[in-house]
């Protein structure tokens, strides 16, 4: 996915919380905000307007 072999075992065997591994530089390289569109996720910045077209 773009990184390093040694550095996403780092990332995969971190034993800190959730939301500090998530905070990880190489969790953050792999996972694209295009990976996460192209995986069935869609964006929140895009979806709010056509909800919320009031403001």
């Amino acid at each position: 996915m773009g990184v390093h072999e040694y550095y996403a075992n780092m990332a995969a065997n971190c034993r800190r919380g959730h939301w500090y591994c998530a905070n990880l530089t190489t969790v953050k390289k792999a996972i694209t905000k295009e990976r996460l569109i192209n995986g069935g996720l869609y964006d929140l910045a895009t979806a709010y307007p056509s909800v919320h077209n009031n403001y």
